[in-house]
């Protein structure tokens, strides 16, 4: 067998991804001309296991009083994804805000 037919059936099968969310399953669609998410499952489990996220959220000075305050971390998170996305406004932000599987990753 090629090592071209074994990637083939690798890609066939779930990969599992390790992500603040947990283990998600990577399944590949082969009739799709794109994915929806791209390669961004992996990026994070890039970020998780090198520990760079969680720097970048320890040393933020953001500090919020209020009580319905959002966490640091989803803050952080939605303007990282955000710009990975290719927005260069804030108000391209409220996009990301809608969306009901991304905010899963930073859980």
């Amino acid at each position: 067998m090629t090592s071209r037919c074994l990637l083939k059936n690798q890609l066939l099968e779930a990969i599992q991804v390790e992500t603040y969310a947990g283990i998600i399953d990577i399944e590949w669609d082969q009739e799709a001309v794109v994915t929806p998410m791209g390669q961004l499952p992996f990026f994070i489990q890039f970020l998780k296991l090198g520990g760079r996220f969680e720097l970048w959220v320890n040393d933020c000075s953001l500090h919020y009083q209020s009580n319905n305050a959002p966490q640091i971390v989803d803050v952080l998170g939605f303007l990282f994804l955000s710009i990975l996305s290719g927005h260069r406004r804030c108000a391209h932000i409220t996009n990301l805000m809608s969306d009901r599987f991304i905010p899963n990753y930073w859980v």
